[in-house]
């Protein structure tokens, strides 16, 4: 099926020189969006992925496990890379390593909520010091001279009513801010309430540059997809210029299919398909360290009808990789 909305998802676009082919994104998350993660959703129609949020201290500093997270293959472009600092030459020095190991964006978080990354001036912190954000969007800009669009991900503000984030948002623009990815809460609200988009479409009306909405795009529970689909359609006329989806895609990759055409998502057979294809792409990536890291997607993917409650709560208790290929029928 299609209709006026997958004409519209499927509408390119461009941030900066990087042309896209559809307006429906796939977030970068903590511990979730890696290698196994961004080809499961560029299988169903995710149009840019992202990296983990990587910590250019981390990539200047040659630590190992975080020049993993620099790791992409062929088939993941477009990809972007999002960093978090609040040094500017550490991420000067990290986003020239970002486009060296095959980026086609940079983004540079200005928007995580979480404590131990705003207690170092990063993330969303950074929406309190505007001077030291400029700084290190300039920074950044300048390391990968033009080979790469900038973009920034910012929240709405610090707290209620501060308003920090729309206020920051042209001063970004001005100093080389390709787009802006907003996500309107507060940070000291987290993840809780909800997503107040009337500040994303504010912003989009009021900024020369495309403003990408995240939060509550396709979330799960009550809402459903012809609602979900509604909520999108308003964003794209209000002037956004693409939807980016987070952590509805977990344990439902298949979430951009059916956001695109409208149709109920893939029959169960299917979806087992697609976390076999899964499970063997993170083994594959990270060995025995797959047995932990699959644990967190094994609910999801039962609550989205790919795995019967007893296959589920078998493949919770799993211990060995050896085990889990022989519930889902990978050993061969």
């Amino acid at each position: 099926m299609t209709d006026r909305l997958t004409d519209r998802l499927l509408e390119p676009f461009s941030i900066g020189a990087l042309r896209l082919d559809r307006r429906l994104l796939m977030a970068p998350m903590a511990g979730l969006t890696t290698q196994a993660f961004r080809r499961a959703v560029r299988r169903w129609g995710a149009g840019l992925v992202f990296t983990e949020m990587i910590s250019a201290q981390g990539v200047v500093r040659d630590n190992p496990r975080t020049h993993e997270y620099l790791a992409c293959r062929d088939d993941e472009h477009p990809i972007g890379f999002q960093l978090f600092a609040a040094d500017p030459e550490a991420l000067a020095g990290a986003a020239r390593a970002c486009v060296a190991a095959g980026a086609d964006l940079v983004d540079l978080n200005f928007a995580c909520p979480v404590r131990k990354v705003m207690r170092t001036g990063a993330g969303a912190a950074l929406l309190g010091t505007p001077e030291l954000a400029e700084a290190c969007l300039c920074a950044a800009v300048e390391a990968v001279e033009g080979a790469v669009p900038v973009t920034v991900k910012i929240r709405s503000g610090l707290r209620a009513g501060d308003e920090a984030g729309r206020r920051l948002a042209p001063r970004l623009v001005a100093s080389g801010a390709a787009a802006l990815c907003v996500h309107p809460r507060t940070a000291s609200q987290l993840y809780a309430g909800r997503a107040d988009h009337e500040v994303t479409l504010a912003l989009a009306r009021e900024l020369p540059v495309p403003v990408i909405a995240s939060g509550d795009i396709a979330a799960t529970g009550a809402i459903g997809v012809p609602e979900t689909r509604a909520m999108v359609a308003g964003l794209l006329d209000g002037g956004v210029a693409a939807v980016m989806v987070a952590r509805a895609a977990v344990g439902r990759p298949w979430v951009f299919e059916e956001l695109l055409t409208g149709d109920a998502g893939p029959a169960p057979a299917e979806r087992l398909a697609e976390v076999r294809r899964f499970v063997a792409d993170v083994e594959a990536a990270i060995g025995r360290r797959a047995v932990g890291h699959l644990r967190q997607f094994w609910p999801r993917f039962r609550r989205h009808g790919a795995l019967d409650p007893a296959l589920a709560r078998e493949l919770m208790v799993a211990k060995e990789l050896a085990e889990i290929d022989r519930l889902l029928g990978l050993a061969g």
